[in-house]
């Protein structure tokens, strides 16, 4: 078989349709005689029946069913690839409200975001900086960056990296007090870190670490990352965003990266375009295989 007849495929689909060669030929507005000739050729060239003819019929026989079947998914499959290649030049247009944490909002989005505003121009997007998920079943976001796969059978997700929390320290801090070398080391040098932040209080206190004798304290990931910059103290950093900084000692905890979405927004064309976006930027930062 050289070239199956889809013309002929797409006449037995009509049959099993409608029941019958008389209504399915009254539908395609063709003789019944040339329907049946036409069938009667398919038959031939795929070596099956495919029909069973009955006094108040016809039905498909098993082979009918699998032909009518596959020449539905092939169908369905070319209708995709179609709306897919003609959006391709179609102009991303909306808002898109992304949720993600304050490293991924001030390392990774400048240059994802440059680059979305260069190839659409009438996109939209909106920021939601916050340590704590927002709710993507509830619409708070339309996609979220997050350190945690979904815990939602709503939702749909995609790993695309991993990073570590550990701790970094300033050329010039460790030229002025020198390099701690194990925990208990580290504990009398200037330390810097949360005091509310629930993840690093945790972390904290499974290594045994008072944070009372924190130096400084304060919530907030810029200053953190500013002031290990400036020398003041040794700060606990997330791994991707600790450009310049000198690691210390083993990473305190591995986080997996994940782009999540709930499916019905996924699909839309302004999302999919930050989600692609994202997914290639997140993956250059913090790669998944080290």
């Amino acid at each position: 078989m050289n070239q199956l007849d889809w013309d002929g495929v797409r006449l037995l689909a009509a049959v099993a349709e409608a029941g019958s060669l008389r209504r399915a030929a009254a539908g395609l507005g063709i003789s019944q005689p040339t329907l049946g000739r036409r069938l009667d050729q398919l038959e031939r060239q795929l070596g099956a029946p495919l029909l069973l003819r009955h006094p108040r019929g016809v039905l498909l026989t098993g082979e009918g069913e699998q032909v009518v079947s596959t020449a539905g998914r092939m169908r369905e499959a070319l209708d995709q690839l179609g709306r897919r290649l003609g959006g391709r030049g179609a102009a991303v247009v909306g808002r898109v409200r992304i949720s993600c944490t304050e490293p991924v909002a001030s390392c990774v989005l400048p240059s994802s975001l440059a680059a979305l505003r260069a190839a659409h121009p009438q996109l939209g997007i909106d920021v939601v900086v916050d340590a704590h998920a927002s709710d993507l079943v509830r619409r708070e976001a339309d996609l979220a960056v997050r350190m945690f796969p979904p815990r939602s059978g709503e939702l749909v997700g995609k790993r695309v990296g991993t990073t570590f929390t550990r701790f970094y320290a300033a050329p010039a801090y460790l030229e002025e007090h020198g390099m701690p070398r194990d925990l208990e080391d580290l504990t009398r040098h200037r330390v810097i870190g949360p005091d509310r932040d629930p993840l690093f209080v945790r972390q904290a206190e499974a290594l045994g670490v008072d944070l009372d004798t924190l130096v400084l304290r304060t919530d907030g990931f810029g200053v953190v990352r500013a002031w290990v910059r400036a020398g003041l103290a040794i700060g606990a950093i997330l791994e991707a965003a600790a450009e310049g900084l000198v690691p210390l000692l083993s990473p305190l905890a591995t986080h997996p990266v994940w782009l999540v979405a709930h499916p019905d927004v996924r699909r839309s064309a302004a999302v999919s375009a930050v989600w692609e976006q994202l997914e290639v930027d997140l993956a250059a930062w913090m790669p998944t295989e080290r």
